[in-house]
């Protein structure tokens, strides 16, 4: 087998051993309004492999750092109604995997090499050159990368490799009490083993006319949702919570076309006389003050480094809010019927945009059901419908094999 390298990534994640071992990993799946095109997909792959070369070679450990290889062997997309093992023999051991079925595309990925930020650049400009092809439409200016033969250098940018220069240390947020403080122990895999999650859908609209109304961003908004479905599912329970909301730092670092882990955990100390009182307003003026707080450069480049010296956040958090963003690739975004993201965990809630409507995720292992159902009636409490776009199910687990 010939291997050459071709590129070293810097220190290894942490992430690395996780990846090689779970059967639940980072993935974006949609769906189209027709069955998937086999060749004109597996053209869009490789074009997409000429944007982001990265994703075509194999990574590996050497003295400490990720150091990755051109080796034989080709990664095609690979038809199958169960997501493919990244990083095994059926992808040649890249760490991206693209599968298809009738009207669904999949990618799978190493969380060790992108976050969601990350596979959402990549999985965007597949989708943009997939779509392109089939309708015959481009965009003058597309709103995705499409610049080929880019060094590795430019797009695959850890937090570790940045030079952060001089910055001012800020305090860290911490637990204005932890005393008290619970997390819902049914958010675990059931009997099985197995992971829940379910979908709802909402105007976009609709929602951010809510967050306005009380003075809300919409990350502050998934906040103040599950801060109230937790003491409602618990009415026994008066204690704080906190949340980890994560973001994306590339933007604060100056690397905003990183594909690679660029995520941080902000901790959104939530107190029950606040959420629970008349004035929600209040609640939202104090969770959003935390987040830009947090979300200001100095505090990245201060947690950053907090994370290069302890390796991981402070403990006891209710659960992960994501808003990940938009999924736009331009007028055929029109052609994207559903989006889904899953992963491994059992106690995130994730937002993401498309055509006009939020898409939010909940995966609360056995409790997956109850979450989505409180929610929604929350919405409807701040003048919101929701829409049940997918019933609670279980993720499905990577296969080595393919599934038709």
């Amino acid at each position: 087998m010939s291997r050459t390298e071709a590129f070293d990534g810097g220190p290894f994640s942490p992430f690395w051993w996780h990846d090689k071992e779970t059967l639940y990993h980072n993935k974006f799946r949609v769906t189209l309004d027709h069955k998937v095109n086999p060749k004109i997909l597996r053209e869009a792959w490789d074009k997409t492999k000429k944007v982001y070369p990265l994703i075509d070679w194999v990574p590996d450990i050497k003295e400490g750092s990720m150091i990755f290889y051109h080796e034989d062997g080709k990664n095609d997309p690979i038809e199958s109604r169960v997501p493919i093992l990244p990083g095994g023999e059926l992808t040649a051991h890249r760490v991206f995997a693209l599968t298809y079925y009738e009207d669904t595309v999949t990618m799978s990925a190493y969380h060790c090499i992108v976050d969601g930020g990350g596979i959402n650049a990549i999985f965007s400009t597949m989708i943009y050159f997939y779509l392109e092809a089939y309708t015959g439409k481009g965009e003058e200016t597309p709103p995705v990368m499409t610049k080929e033969d880019r060094p590795p250098k430019d797009y695959f940018i850890p937090l570790s490799s940045v030079d952060r220069g001089d910055f001012e240390r800020q305090p860290l947020i911490t637990y204005p009490k932890r005393k008290g403080m619970f997390i819902d122990l049914d958010m675990c895999p059931d009997e099985d083993g197995e992971i829940s999650i379910a979908r709802i859908k909402v105007p976009v609209g609709a929602f951010i006319g809510a967050c306005k109304k009380i003075g809300a961003n919409p990350s502050a908004m998934l906040a103040i949702l599950m801060a109230k479905a937790a003491y409602a599912l618990h009415p026994d329970r008066f204690g704080d919570l906190a949340f980890v909301l994560t973001m994306s730092t590339r933007a604060a670092f100056g690397i905003e076309e990183s594909i690679a882990n660029c995520s941080a955990n902000l901790l959104i100390p939530v107190q029950y006389q606040d959420i629970t009182g008349d004035e929600m307003s209040k609640a939202a003026s104090k969770i959003r003050s935390v987040i830009d707080y947090q979300r200001r450069q100095d505090f990245l480049k201060t947690l950053t480094e907090f994370y290069e010296t302890y390796d991981w956040i402070l403990a006891k958090r209710y659960a992960f809010l994501t808003y990940i963003g938009k999924l736009d690739v331009g007028e055929n975004t029109k052609h994207i019927k559903a989006f889904e993201m899953t992963d491994d965990s059992t106690d995130s809630m994730y937002m993401m945009e498309l055509n006009g409507e939020f898409v939010i995720s909940f995966q609360f292992g056995k409790v997956t059901e109850k979450y989505m159902g409180i929610i929604r009636e929350i919405l409807l409490s701040f003048g919101v419908e929701s829409e049940v776009e997918t019933e609670t199910y279980h993720i499905v687990k990577d296969s080595a094999e393919a599934v038709c």
